[in-house]
């Protein structure tokens, strides 16, 4: 059976191959394929996509595969490896026999500031490359720190493994607007009565700033959405739907895009405490013998399966 490696677009980088090659047959640059610079049309202004990040943003990433390993490097644009990690086993695919989950976390701590690659390699002869990635050692103004996973595997990701990804993006709120849902009637004298109102806070949200995004980070916004549990700087919030609206201007490559959100935890309290996160949701979490699940760490250990959480179907 072929080595093969997939990436799923949830990771909060895109990576494509060092030399794709092109066909004479077929022209088109597909957008899975190629950087946003190459799919540029000769007709629109030259624009570069640029990720950003601050020093203390671990670059987490997974990836499924069946053979191993899984070097990932961060590369600076000399092509000097700064940081080397080998991707780390997960847990197995139950449907697809021989494949496994890799995890990696890349803490950028101490990277001096500017534009770096992140690198993959795999097996003897593939190599994969990212877009720049710029990062910072000072706070990055007017941009959002998005934390988002997911309740069990999703969209080819294996939540259960515990990771939670991380993106920075160019993104800020607007003004406030209140979503009420209220019951109301009516008397025989056709006086008005409110049984019951409820309501929650809402937010436009814009991303991009004056320079627009690519359509690269436009999909991967999509799919960030996609996730049951989202955190905007340490906060949750949920989208209140799913429509987007989108600013372009003619013949540039780039647009600005924007949603509403609401708080993922609707309260009628400022909560504040000593110790606990309140921003957080509650998750119970129950310790049960490796005998039950076999060990999901495929260390031949006989330690304890942390189960954070049970879904009845």
């Amino acid at each position: 059976m072929d080595n093969l490696l997939e990436i799923p677009f949830l990771n909060p980088v895109r990576f494509y191959k060092v030399d794709p090659a092109l066909l004479d047959k077929y022209l088109t640059r597909h957008f899975e394929d190629w950087k946003f610079e190459d799919r540029i049309l000769p007709w629109q202004q030259p624009e570069e996509d640029i990720q950003v990040w601050q020093d203390d943003d671990p670059i987490k990433l997974q990836f499924e595969t069946n053979f191993d390993p899984i070097v990932v490097q961060l590369i600076d644009e000399e092509g000097n490896i700064l940081i080397d990690l080998v991707a780390l086993v997960g847990l197995p695919n139950l449907n697809r026999a021989g494949w496994y989950s890799y995890d990696v976390e890349m803490p950028l701590t101490g990277i001096t500031t500017g534009c770096y690659h992140v690198r993959i390699l795999a097996g003897l002869d593939d190599v994969f490359i990212s877009p720049c990635q710029y990062i910072s050692s000072i706070p990055i103004p007017g941009t959002i720190l998005h934390k988002y996973w997911h309740s069990h595997f999703h969209k080819d990701v294996m939540f259960e493994t515990g990771i939670k990804f991380e993106y920075r993006v160019h993104a800020h709120t607007k003004f406030l607007e209140k979503i009420k849902t209220e019951e109301r009637y009516r008397n025989q004298k056709h006086s008005p009565s409110l049984l019951n109102s409820k309501s929650s806070r809402a937010w436009p949200i814009f991303y991009g700033d004056e320079f627009g995004l690519s359509d690269d980070k436009i999909d991967l916004i999509h799919e960030i959405w996609s996730c049951d549990f989202v955190e905007l700087d340490n906060k949750s919030f949920a989208l209140v739907d799913g429509k987007a609206d989108y600013t372009e201007i003619e013949d540039y490559p780039k647009r600005g895009m924007n949603f509403k959100i609401e708080e993922g935890i609707n309260r009628n309290s400022k909560i504040f405490a000593v110790s606990t996160d309140t921003n957080k949701k509650i998750i119970s979490t129950i310790m049960v013998e490796v005998s039950v699940f076999g060990d999901t760490g495929n260390t031949g250990a006989g330690n304890t399966v942390p189960v954070h959480n049970i879904q009845n179907e």
